[in-house]
């Protein structure tokens, strides 16, 4: 199993950050959850796709009030944890050049 977080700026409306995939400490599911409620705060939604007619539960998305590090103010920060079963698979696409021209 891999993983891959990506943290939003709620307050604001952008994206901070993306971890890429990575291998967990766990391969066990609630295990994994529980660990990551307690790093990123309460559960506020399922993460889903979009798979034809339906939908597919893909991850979670957790929620926590954070303090900017420049100053005193805070924001609501998500976390968006998607979970893969392995690396996603990626086509190259070559555009070359015509030097027949």
């Amino acid at each position: 199993m891999l993983i891959r977080e990506t943290w939003v700026n709620k307050t604001k409306g952008h994206q901070c950050g993306d971890s890429g995939l990575y291998e967990p400490f766990t391969d066990d599911i609630g295990k994994l959850f529980r660990c990551l409620q307690k790093e990123f705060g309460k559960c506020v939604s399922a993460m889903y796709i979009d798979k034809g007619n339906s939908a597919q539960k893909i991850g979670w998305v957790f929620e926590k009030k954070m303090k900017y590090e420049d100053c005193k103010e805070y924001y609501i920060q998500e976390t968006w944890v998607e979970l893969h079963e392995q690396k996603p698979d990626v086509v190259t696409t070559n555009h070359y050049i015509d030097l027949e021209v």
